[in-house]
């Protein structure tokens, strides 16, 4: 197996210390949400992806070239925006079609299975008003079907990435974590996740740091009970 990731930043899925928008293991520096994915791989199949370095990443600038180049297709009446399909999520589809895209050539070249994971937080100031949290995920599985992609696995924590470490390191660790789902996804927000993960460590957490926190079970994901995050987790046993 290779995994394909795409994320925002470096405390997400992180990013490529050369500097440039695709890398792969050797220059990729991952985010801790890699290491949750990991741990989850590890547990169903005793696979570790980073042990392996059998991987790459794309920056979302890479994906948005792509999505650019990216034929329109003749959609199915249950592809077309309306009712069930907001316009507004047509961002998660395209880079879904994007990441989609670059795993399937990247298949062709390894000849192995690759699984894609495409990381977009569902609710912050890039992306106000882009529809809700089900709309997003449904776009973005919507997009690797289009593709013919079968292992594309969506990762969109509800709000944003912040509510699933906050689950472990809040006043009351793994209690009533899906009240963190309904808060402001907004860093302007007096109630900001971005500030309350700040206020529970102390400083702005470095990826270091929160990965190291991942790996040594601090943060512990057997423990977060969230529904975004056990979308995440359901689809990506599915796929391996």
């Amino acid at each position: 197996m290779y995994f394909l990731f795409s994320g925002e930043g470096k405390q997400d899925l992180g990013q490529c210390s050369n500097g440039e928008s695709a890398c792969e293991a050797g220059q990729y520096e991952h985010g801790p949400l890699t290491v949750i994915a990991d741990q989850i791989v590890h547990a169903k199949r005793e696979y570790s992806l980073l042990d392996k370095k059998n991987y790459g990443f794309l920056a979302e600038r890479k994906l948005t070239d792509r999505a650019g180049g990216l034929k329109s297709k003749k959609k199915s009446p249950r592809l077309l925006p309306g009712k069930r399909r907001a316009k507004e999520t047509a961002y998660f589809y395209s880079n879904a079609r994007a990441l989609a895209s670059y795993a399937m050539e990247k298949e062709t070249q390894l000849k192995d299975t690759v699984i894609a994971v495409l990381f977009r937080d569902s609710d912050g100031t890039a992306s106000a008003g882009r529809g809700l949290w089900e709309d997003k995920r449904k776009s973005m599985r919507d997009g690797f079907r289009e593709e013919g992609f079968a292992t594309g696995v969506p990762m969109m924590p509800k709000p944003k990435s912040e509510a699933w470490l906050l689950c472990a390191l809040k006043q009351n660790p793994y209690q009533r974590c899906k009240a963190l789902e309904r808060r402001s996804g907004n860093d302007s927000s007096p109630n900001s996740l971005k500030r309350e993960l700040k206020k529970r460590l102390g400083d702005d957490p470095s990826r270091d740091s929160l990965c190291e926190m991942v790996h040594d079970r601090t943060i512990d994901i057997d423990r977060i009970e969230m529904p975004s995050f056990d979308a995440f987790r359901v689809r990506l046993e599915e796929v391996i």
